[in-house]
């Protein structure tokens, strides 16, 4: 049976709107009635058509422009989905009204809230099925020039994903390691320069590694632990996105192109399950410039995700990778979820979600994952 949902949202200080009494008679039910971010948010279903109310519907409008309020509705079918709206960042009540009204464009009206407390903001939208890369799109288009973070997701039921793998280097951890190893022998700008063209995908991974690591050649072994004791720090929210990922009973893991030495430390510090990374060679006490065994580089990201997947009887589709790089980018378009982290635009463009303000319990949030 079709009908129709409604919403309306309102300035705080106006207070929530009354609907006309006959149309009041026509609510099946209230769905949302909360004052959240500086605004009210009202939200109905009510039983009937479109066409049937239309006289109603426009009164509404009319009344609702003269009183600074905005007025959305759609038609709903069997066709009809529910997925989740996230807004991550200070509540801004123009952050939220731009949301719903771009989103009412892609035919999402906004239902109950799920969380609106501090910095989050997770509601339902009912609206059409199907993939959700046009609507977040749009999202993300009318957010510009707005700090904050914000997401149309599916509602994934616990259980749903199984692992996450994230890259190291300016994802789970604040630094580039190797151009710290490289600002101990005064070469952190050139070999920062090759760090930064590799990321951005105008040179090859493997042949940047060699040629970066060649330039450390005669580093003491012993500048790594002075690096991981003084420089290295996590990324904002990494402590709590690992939390909520093994409360959801998902297991985690670190995949890198850079060293192991940094990331068994980011291993052992998160109690993390996976880290793999690349090995350098050292001898009587001294990095010699070559790095052991074979590169892992960007396919070898995404291969990695497929094998541990299968390891744990599932596949790709039930994992979420994030990253920032262009060596990421496989296993970021692989995975269920692909999320890039403060990510160049061409990252961005091919994830499935972006953060770009805020740290990583942002992804808990879109995930649906607490981090209280």
């Amino acid at each position: 049976m079709s009908s129709t949902r409604l919403a309306i949202l309102s300035p705080a200080a106006h207070g929530p709107m009354q609907l006309p009494a006959s149309m009041g008679q026509l609510v099946a039910q209230v769905e949302s009635h909360q004052e959240v971010w500086d605004c009210w948010l009202q939200s109905w279903e009510l039983p009937v058509t479109v066409g049937e109310i239309a006289p109603f519907l426009d009164e509404l409008s009319r009344q609702a422009l003269h009183q600074g309020r905005e007025v959305i509705w759609a038609p709903m079918s069997s066709a009809s989905s529910s997925v989740r709206l996230v807004l991550h960042g200070v509540g801004q009540p123009e952050a939220l009204r731009r949301a719903l009204t771009t989103l009412h464009l892609q035919n999402f009206i906004p239902g109950r809230i799920l969380h609106g407390q501090g910095d989050d903001l997770a509601l339902i939208l009912h609206g059409p099925d199907g993939p959700l890369g046009a609507a977040n799109h749009c999202l993300i288009e009318a957010l510009e020039g707005i700090s904050l973070d914000a997401a149309v997701t599916s509602l994934w039921d616990r259980g749903h994903f199984r692992l996450l793998l994230t890259d190291m280097d300016s994802t789970l951890i604040s630094i580039e390691c190797i151009d710290e190893m490289a600002a101990y022998l005064g070469l952190k700008r050139q070999v920062a320069a090759l760090t930064e063209r590799s990321m951005a995908g105008e040179l090859d991974f493997q042949s940047s590694l060699r040629e970066r690591v060649r330039l450390l050649a005669g580093t003491p072994a012993d500048t790594i632990d002075a690096i991981i004791r003084e420089r290295l720090s996590l990324s904002p929210g990494a402590r709590e996105l690992v939390a909520a990922a093994k409360a959801q009973g998902v297991e985690v893991g670190v995949v890198s192109g850079g060293f192991t030495q940094f990331a068994r430390h980011l291993q052992e510090t998160l109690d993390l399950d996976y880290a793999f990374a690349n090995t350098l060679e050292i001898i009587d006490g001294q990095i010699t410039g070559q790095v052991l065994g074979d590169i892992i580089d960007a396919a070898a990201k995404a291969d990695i995700l497929d094998l541990l997947a299968a390891g744990l009887g599932t596949d790709a589709g039930h994992c979420i990778a994030i990253g920032d790089g262009a060596n990421d980018l496989p296993m970021i378009r692989r995975a269920g979820v692909g999320i890039a982290y403060h990510a160049r635009a061409v990252i961005r463009a091919q994830a499935d979600f972006q953060i770009r303000y805020g740290g990583l319990d942002t992804a808990a949030a879109y995930l649906g994952w607490s981090t209280a």
